[in-house]
């Protein structure tokens, strides 16, 4: 892998991270969303931070599992290109999943269903989607959708 690669992974996970486990809590706490619990912070700590590390840890292992996968790929012909998109599809399908574990353990306020399931799905967007689209190395790089136009505009 590249280092520009290694350091988007990285440098993007972190963002990630930030926004999850800053962000989002902060936007709870500070009742930019409300949601009808007694103890926000406790809420926070108890049901928040439990979900939100089941859908990063999964889609930061999802991220890893495809790009090794990428990584340890031979050269492939357009033929070839169809069957990894599917793989690529296939694996995406983790975090989509992980957001229905961490919702299904969840045992918090009703309220904030509807709140959690749009900022876990933001979350997998930017942690698999957009990593992969824009830190896959080598020949599978422009496999996840708008791979192309993302590595047009960082110019990669």
């Amino acid at each position: 892998m590249k280092v520009s690669e290694i350091s988007r992974i990285i440098g993007f996970s972190l963002a990630g991270a930030l926004v999850m486990f800053f962000v989002q809590p902060w936007i709870y706490k500070s009742r930019i969303i409300r949601i009808n619990v007694p103890r926000i912070e406790t809420w926070v700590s108890n049901y928040y931070t439990i979900g939100a590390l089941i859908v990063f840890g999964v889609s930061i292992f999802s991220v890893l599992i495809w790009c090794v996968m990428a990584l340890l790929s031979r050269d492939h012909k357009g033929k070839d290109l169809g069957k990894w998109s599917v793989v690529w599809s296939v694996i995406g399908l983790l975090p989509v999943l992980s957001i229905g574990v961490a919702l299904g353990f969840f045992r918090g306020s009703d309220d904030a269903l509807l709140s959690l399931t749009g900022f876990f799905v933001l979350d997998i967007l930017w942690l698999y989607w957009f990593i992969t689209a824009t830190s896959t190395p080598k020949n599978l790089k422009l496999i996840p959708p708008l791979a192309r136009e993302l590595h047009d505009l960082i110019g990669d």
